[in-house]
């Protein structure tokens, strides 16, 4: 029997949540400081940014989980903290959204690079890439699991492989996502895996959804998503971002608006893109523009 989420997938039209750094940092996020710190420290903002997309309209809440790995934490010397922090991010989300009544939604764990890069970038071996997500997922608490394990942002597609190896022990259904740029010759990550290819590899390898995120505009996405609704029959994911970043005033900016973000958004919907949300720099309004458009949950199809 499927999951209900993948149940929901099936359907179509999910609508995901858009950025939660971004968001962090709008809230007074020091630069290099772990978002996911603040599920132990800064509840009530974390809790407030959830409560604020659930809102909006998005079926899909992500935790605040993306950096907590013992890797990515030992620069901060909070390695030790990781459960806390997996386990904290899972009970923000359930807060908020018990918090706001609403129902038929569903708990996304967001699980990012482990903090360990594999030659030529870095010297780790398998192992130890596979030993970060282990401790990641090695954590989450069997009576309060999410209901889909997000491994996003990936430019590594043996990292991505290692990642969802580790994750499908859990019995969850599994969403991949590689972060392409657009260059001649097509979609590749900076570690030059094309994406059709990858997306082979990944449904081969088990993954439940099919996802691309980040580096990326809506408009780009277009692109990227057409090339892998081609390759497989999965469900697919797309979470762009909100533009090409700038700085202003030592933050960064974003430069689309949400009307055209939700533009986009239907027509990947109505290529046959599955799940749409949003990811650097996209905020709850640009949510709530898709959720107008598409309608209730319940009625999307």
């Amino acid at each position: 029997m499927a999951a209900p989420v993948m149940e929901r997938f099936d359907r179509g039209r999910v609508l995901f949540d858009g950025g939660l750094g971004s968001q962090f940092i709008a809230q007074g996020l020091e630069t290099g400081w772990p978002p996911d710190e603040w599920n132990r420290s800064r509840p009530d903002v974390v809790r407030s940014v959830h409560r604020a997309y659930i809102d909006a309209g998005a079926d899909v809440i992500t935790t605040n989980t993306f950096g907590s790995t013992p890797a990515r934490m030992t620069t901060h010397d909070l390695a030790g903290h990781v459960a806390e922090f997996n386990r904290a991010g899972i009970r923000r989300v359930r807060e908020a959204l018990e918090a706001s009544g609403a129902r038929d939604r569903f708990v996304g764990f967001s699980m990012g690079p482990g903090g360990e890069m594999m030659p030529p970038v870095g010297t780790a071996d398998e192992a130890r890439v596979r030993a970060e997500y282990e401790a990641q997922v090695g954590s989450l608490d069997p009576g309060d699991l999410p209901d889909i394990i997000l491994i996003e942002t990936m430019i590594d597609l043996r990292e991505a492989l290692i990642a969802l190896e580790v994750a499908k022990t859990t019995g969850l259904p599994v969403s991949v996502a590689l972060t392409c740029n657009k260059n001649p010759r097509g979609y590749f990550t900076v570690m030059g895996n094309e994406a059709a290819e990858s997306a082979a590899q990944l449904e081969a390898a088990g993954a439940d959804v099919i996802a691309a995120n980040c580096s990326i505009a809506s408009g780009d996405m277009l692109g990227l998503a057409k090339l892998l609704r081609k390759q497989t029959a999965l469900p697919l994911l797309c979470q762009p971002n909100a533009g090409a970043p700038g700085i202003r005033d030592g933050l960064p900016v974003y430069d689309q608006t949400p009307e055209e973000f939700c533009a986009h958004a239907l027509e990947l919907y109505d290529m046959g893109v599955n799940a749409v949300g949003g990811c650097c720099g996209t905020t709850p309004e640009f949510i709530r523009l898709v959720s107008q458009a598409i309608g209730p949950g319940e009625a999307r199809a």
